[in-house]
């Protein structure tokens, strides 16, 4: 599959075919890796909702706290 970078004012864009079904309208950090040119989707922040994590801790099972007390 090929593509052709085109001038955007300043900027330099490439057109993404939809085989490649990238999404709309979503954000995504840029890496230059050597020659190739990497684009990762970013994260939603797990922690940015407090709600979600209100009764986390009690879910917890003993094995799993024990795992997380274990040193190395």
């Amino acid at each position: 599959m090929k593509t052709t970078t085109r001038k955007i004012g300043n900027s330099v864009g490439v057109i993404i075919p939809s085989e490649i079904k990238v999404q709309t309208n979503k954000s995504y950090e840029i890496y230059k890796v050597g020659e190739a040119i990497v684009m990762v989707p970013n994260k939603e922040d797990l922690f940015k909702n407090p709600e979600d994590w209100k009764d986390f801790r009690q879910s917890i099972t003993q094995e799993d706290d024990e795992w997380d007390q274990m040193e190395d």
